[in-house]
């Protein structure tokens, strides 16, 4: 049997701070202490900036920032962002203040020139803030963090049906269809690891078992919850891509292909490297929509 190392893989989530040259009190509502830097007669403050960027929702409004200033009129602000590769555009100028902002990844693609496709999980991205157009010393940075949160977790009812393999063994005279209820269970290994899954079956008596082939085991094997795949096989969901990670307790390395969403429905076709596989479709029944996975 083929043997695959486990990968773990670890989406930061966070967002840093570097202040140079603070100046004076901090601006009422800032809930980050020192967020402010002065220009002439002029101090500006960047309030309440969170969030992160989304690799897997690029058009969705997730890092919101508010410039404030206060002092010697100004004609404005620019936001200007630096990508990970050194390419830098404008987000726009705040004329007025307090002026709240929400950009998405899409945003700063476009502000930039950067291609989705070059963007990579834990990049980081640099805001500045620049009064009047002017690059100062005192400029406030911030560094913004490109994540992916995978959105799978759920239950949904399912129709896994066995395929031929051709690969001699019983597997192959197995025709059988199995249909019931599938759970995907995230698992958490830090705060922000969240594209790795194991999957639930839930057999007759309603008791939902740890059964990494969709159920495709019961009809072929009259299977029970200890003759499923386990192991530390598990279900990885990384930037919209599915794969297996892992092995089963027999030492079976599992592949998936033909990945596709039509109709809210996800189906996709599994094989592992014993000669076993089966056609899964799965149908959300939690009311969230499958995201365009591959």
């Amino acid at each position: 049997m083929r043997i695959i190392k486990n990968i773990r893989f670890l989406f930061i989530a966070a967002l840093a701070f570097s202040i140079i040259g603070c100046v004076g009190d901090d601006f009422e509502g800032t809930i980050y202490p020192g967020n402010e830097f002065k220009v002439g007669g002029t101090t500006v403050s960047a309030l309440n900036v969170s969030g992160d960027f989304d690799i897997g929702k690029v058009d969705v409004q997730s890092v919101t920032y508010t410039v404030n200033s206060l002092g010697e009129p100004i004609s404005g602000v620019e936001v200007r962002i630096t990508s990970p590769d050194g390419k830098t555009g404008t987000l726009g100028t705040s004329t007025t203040f307090p002026d709240v902002q929400t950009v998405s990844l899409a945003d700063a693609l476009a502000a930039t020139g950067v291609a989705l496709d070059d963007v990579e999980v834990a990049d980081m991205w640099l805001v500045e803030y620049l009064v009047d157009g002017t690059p100062s010393s005192a400029s406030f940075k911030i560094n913004t963090v490109t994540t992916f949160k995978s959105a799978l977790a759920g239950t949904m009812t399912a129709v896994t049906t066995a395929t031929n393999q051709e690969a001699g063994i019983g597997w192959d005279g197995c025709t059988g269809v199995w249909e019931g209820s599938v759970e995907f269970r995230r698992q958490q290994l830090l705060p922000n690891d969240d594209g790795e899954y194991k999957i639930f079956t839930t057999v007759e008596g309603g008791e939902a078992i740890e059964d990494m082939s969709f159920g495709a085991y019961y009809p072929c094997y009259m299977a029970d919850g200890t003759s499923v795949p386990l192991g530390d096989l598990r279900l990885m969901d990384i930037d919209n891509k599915l794969s297996f990670t892992g092995a089963s307790q027999w030492g079976e390395v599992f592949s998936i292909s033909n990945v596709s969403v039509t109709d809210g429905v996800l189906s996709f076709n599994w094989t592992n490297d014993y000669g076993e596989g089966a056609h899964v479709a799965l149908t959300r029944t939690d009311g969230e929509v499958w995201p365009d996975l591959n």
